[in-house]
């Protein structure tokens, strides 16, 4: 088995693509801190340079206008190119404008500085995408890891059967690790996660088990319901911890952690991953369509993302956070069955209601 590559504490590379050289070294001096940079005159400069690096950068920022190949067509190459094609990308613009947004989403660019720029505004940005990618890096090389351990133990099982067993049992260690290294980057940024993982797991248990779903459906459930956060490792601090109500502007902010989790898990074929990213995804969906990131209705959300969200809920509810005190469980229950059939699937509200003795004693067993 080739070793495995640990990048968790590897110092992150940005490049930064800029044709005037004032500011081109302003950016590349405010970085160096904290990143290892890299530098280009212009688009085709760093299309030369990204093609003789043995590792992409972690995060590219570049300008838009310059000679030979400019932002966009910089940002179309790299999205094109299979070994560039997950790379986050900001843009430096002086217009921010209607167009220019749906000109840099189409062309694939993940977020945008307007000019004249603080510097330290730039570095919170490139810190943030630089995570979301490492957290990329970091569950790709654990799923080769898994193939790796299943290929090795190919062999062996055809000889010896009885050793099967054993296999599964570290393929699920394995798993688990998976989960543990994803959800421990969560807790990183939030001081409420610890405990809220294993309880909300377990409530989601709770109600897959009282829909009468199948063992292997409850099982996948309780454990992919612990990474519905994990795109939260792409939210400011500033914004996470805050003590009060967010302002709307922070709370558009805080509504893009569902698609950053889905960034991070999307592409595996493993059903547990994939059940975990549709999680990530649509655990902020509402029953009524009032919900985001898509605003999906009824039973175009997936079942598991209808299940946690109310899990999720009545964990929020019930256990003290920054923002309020813990609330009563009837407060709690009669804040969810007011949100029947506008947040929460009426069906999922009523398995829950046939658990809650289970669930209430959870919540007290494992209280904050």
């Amino acid at each position: 088995m080739k070793p495995f590559e640990d990048i968790s504490t590897a110092r992150q590379r940005v490049l930064v693509v800029e044709d005037d050289r004032n500011i081109r070294a302003v950016l590349v001096g405010g970085l160096s801190q904290q990143f290892e940079t890299l530098k280009a005159g212009d688009g085709q400069a760093a299309l030369d340079l990204l093609g003789e690096l043995d590792q992409p950068p972690d995060v590219v920022l570049t300008d838009v206008n310059m000679p030979r190949v400019d932002g966009f067509e910089l940002a179309k190459a790299m999205r094109t190119n299979p070994r560039t094609a997950e790379v986050p990308i900001v843009m430096l613009t002086a217009n921010a404008d209607r167009d220019f947004k749906l000109k840099a989403l189409d062309f694939g660019v993940d977020d945008y500085v307007t000019k004249p720029f603080d510097l330290a505004e730039v570095k919170l940005r490139i810190r943030n995408l630089a995570k979301v990618r490492q957290a990329q890096r970091l569950l790709a090389n654990y799923a080769e890891e898994l193939e790796l351990r299943v290929a090795e133990r190919t062999s062996e099982l055809s000889r010896l059967v009885k050793e099967l067993t054993s296999t599964q049992g570290e393929l699920i260690q394995a798993r688990t690790e998976t989960i543990h290294k994803l959800c421990v980057a969560c807790e990183y940024r939030d001081d409420d996660t610890a405990q809220h993982l294993t309880r909300m797991a377990t409530y989601s248990r709770i109600i897959a088990q009282n829909m009468n779903l199948s063992a292997e459906q409850v099982q996948l459930i309780e454990a992919a319901a612990p990474m519905h956060d994990v795109g939260k490792i792409g939210v400011p601090d500033s914004i996470l911890l805050k003590p009060a109500k967010l302002t709307p502007e922070e709370f558009k902010v805080m509504q893009q952690h569902p698609g950053i989790g889905g960034r991070i898990l999307t592409g595996s074929t493993s059903p547990f991953l994939q059940e975990a990213c549709s999680i990530a995804i649509t655990h902020h969906e509402k029953w009524d369509g009032s919900g985001y990131p898509a605003g999906l209705k009824g039973e175009e959300i997936p079942l598991a993302g209808r299940i946690v969200a109310l899990a999720d809920v009545f964990d929020a509810l019930t256990q003290k956070r920054v923002y309020k005190p813990a609330f009563s469980i009837e407060k709690s229950m009669g804040i969810i069955m007011d949100g029947t059939g506008k947040h929460f699937d009426p069906t999922i509200v009523q398995a829950f209601r046939r658990g809650l003795d289970e669930a209430v004693a959870i919540c007290e067993k494992l209280r904050d």
